[in-house]
């Protein structure tokens, strides 16, 4: 290879590619909004799977939360507050106005608004 090849190679080797993002709020109590999406997750390092709720609130903002997915939940837990309220078809989730009622751990209820 020719030096000027080496050094353009070894420069672009130098450039992290890629977009720099704030992360969206988390859910909190009296959040109200709609589901903009639900969707099934893998995380790469530790293989954990999960369903990231992503909601536009009245007030404008987006906020995003994960809902680990287990064999078995409580119905007091992230996923189990969305499977009571929603059912487990997460078509069916998105575009539905919500209200989180309760965001407290093993306290977490939330309910289908008008």
């Amino acid at each position: 290879m020719s030096k000027v090849k080496d050094e353009k190679i070894e420069n672009e080797e130098l450039i992290i590619e890629g977009k720099l993002v704030e992360p969206l709020p988390p859910f909190s109590e009296g959040l109200t909004g709609t589901i903009t999406s639900a969707e099934k997750v893998t995380t790469r390092v530790r293989g954990l799977r999960g369903v990231r709720v992503t909601i536009k609130g009245d007030d404008g903002r987006e906020y995003a939360e994960m809902l680990w997915l287990r064999e078995q939940f409580g119905k007091g837990s992230k996923l189990g507050a969305f499977v009571t309220a929603l059912g487990a078809n997460l078509k069916d989730w998105v575009g539905k106005r919500i209200r989180i009622v309760s965001w407290k751990p093993r306290d977490r209820r939330i309910e289908v608004a008008k």
